[in-house]
């Protein structure tokens, strides 16, 4: 992977706009570019040993029309409402 996840701590249960903000204002030990993970780096996350709920989580990844995807982390299906957990990609 070559994005941090941010820490469990940090994660909350809010609609997409929010998830959006929750993202932009997000600092955690003075770094300040966290966003919504990909649907691929969900995958990622999914597939490897992880701390997240079984549960849904918003994603970045565009959907058909203004929807954003989410990731089901019980069997991998995806739906529309969720968990916020950011990452930020490592330089």
């Amino acid at each position: 992977m070559k994005f941090e996840i941010a820490p469990k701590s940090t994660e909350i249960k809010e609609n997409l706009d929010n998830a959006k903000l929750f993202c932009l204002f997000l600092e955690i030990d003075g770094k300040r570019d966290w966003r919504l993970p990909t649907k691929e780096e969900l995958d990622d996350i999914y597939k490897s040993e992880n701390d997240f709920e079984k549960s849904w989580y918003w994603s970045s990844t565009k959907d058909n029309g203004d929807y954003t995807r989410s990731h089901e982390f019980i069997n991998g299906t995806l739906y529309y409402r969720c968990y916020v957990r950011a990452v930020r990609d490592i330089k």
